[in-house]
């Protein structure tokens, strides 16, 4: 049985080299992207990577660009963008270099606060996320806070450039866009990606989809020949960014309507879950590739900003917990019948239903040996899932679970 394993955004092995598409411009491929222009009195960055990156990141800068960072644009507070920024200030401090200054939206001093409350929720659930090993760290608290921060957009000039940041929700609810018009150049953060925009993460709190889509178009209107994402790689050429950030905008606009429509038609959440889909041209978009989300939890994002918990069946409104439940179905059922039933579900190639089947015989009184035959089952059906799983979060879940209930069969 394959298991879980790091990926390429856990080992910090994916920095390639950096790009040079114009004169000025770089982007430091990493987890995330860091976008560096030259200026005459000295260097701007645009975010900066997750811990095992950074360092990284900055030789590379190093080994192309001399002088001192001079201002950092941080266009959210995703740990992978915005948590290393003292890094800077040490090697300023080093070199003899005036620090840099810091620049984000306000609401990112709201986020950083919000990591320290809830440090130890943050760094389980990035643990299973990011597929992060024991003895490793999976959520550093940001130590610097920033210099400047501003509501709907804020225009600096550096070195005779001009940069204009703007305020779109998106992945997050800090998030900004960078535009250099004299380089013709937007940092586009993680507004753009490698594929289908992370909205609705089941770990992670409200993303924006409409909102998404709507900061894609403002990015458009600017008429960009360089777009440098927060992950993936640089495109250029008005053309190519049109289609990637057009069709990405189409497609989020299409799962909000679709959304919205049904619940204006007094549908619940969980038929307008199982219905709503992409139409078949998205699907098969390159720029809409299930990697790291996917349609499903875009689905769930848009529906958790504009409705309840509440699914229209009162029963379930002040249920009893479920392992209850299934402790008297099964004790209708039977143990053996249901046991039965997950095996032959898993050999039918149901094996979504088949895990509901051994989560309901668990619930029962079953001895040692029992218990140990329905988690090594557990954990294959979760293995499979996993292994055909294109999203990394979805399948990040997936292996995690397979791993713990290979402990618990005892064959870890």
């Amino acid at each position: 049985m394959k298991r879980a394993r790091l990926s390429e955004a856990a080992t910090g092995k994916d920095v390639q080299t950096p790009v040079n598409p114009v004169p000025g411009i770089w982007m430091i491929p990493g987890f995330g992207n860091t976008g560096a222009v030259e200026t005459s009195e000295g260097i701007v960055l645009i975010d900066v990577p997750g811990y095992r990156w950074v360092g990284a990141m900055l030789q590379m800068l190093r080994e192309r660009l001399g002088g001192p960072i001079h201002t950092v644009f941080l266009t959210h507070g995703h740990l992978d963008h915005a948590l290393t920024v003292d890094v800077l200030f040490d090697e300023a401090q080093k070199k003899g270099f005036p620090p840099p200054r810091v620049v984000a939206h306000r609401n990112l001093v709201k986020r950083f606060n919000r990591y320290a409350m809830l440090h130890g929720y943050h760094d389980h659930i990035n643990r299973i996320q990011f597929a992060v090993p024991a003895g490793v760290q999976a959520f550093p608290l940001p130590k610097r806070y920033p210099d400047i921060t501003f509501d709907q957009s804020i225009s600096l000039s550096v070195g005779g450039l001009d940069f204009h940041a703007f305020y779109a929700l998106g992945e997050t609810d800090d998030a900004v866009w960078l535009w250099v018009p004299d380089k013709k150049t937007v940092f586009a953060g993680d507004l753009v990606i490698m594929g289908m925009p992370n909205v609705g993460n089941p770990f992670k709190v409200q993303r924006y989809a409409l909102e998404w889509a709507q900061g894609l178009e403002a990015i458009v209107a600017k008429e960009p020949e360089i777009v440098v994402p927060g992950h993936g790689n640089i495109i250029q050429g008005k053309a190519s960014i049109r289609e990637k950030l057009l069709t990405t905008s189409r497609a989020l606009r299409h799962l909000h309507d679709e959304v919205v429509k049904r619940l204006n038609a007094g549908m619940w959440y969980e038929d307008i879950l199982h219905e709503v889909d992409l139409p078949g041209d998205l699907k098969a978009s390159e720029h809409l590739a299930p990697v790291y989300g996917c349609t499903r939890f875009v689905v769930h994002g848009i529906l958790r900003q504009y409705s309840g918990w509440y699914d229209g069946n009162p029963s379930n409104l002040f249920p009893p917990k479920k392992i209850d439940i299934q402790k008297e179905i099964l004790s209708v059922a039977g143990k053996e019948a249901v046991v039965k039933k997950a095996y032959a579900l898993k050999e039918a190639g149901k094996t979504a239903m088949a895990l509901q089947f051994v989560d309901l015989a668990l619930a029962g009184d079953v001895s040692e040996e029992e218990a140990k035959k329905l988690h090594s089952l557990k954990g294959e059906l979760l293995g499979i899932m996993g292994d055909n799983e294109p999203s990394y979060i979805a399948r990040n879940i997936f292996y995690n679970g397979h791993n713990e209930e290979m402990k618990l069969a005892g064959e870890d």
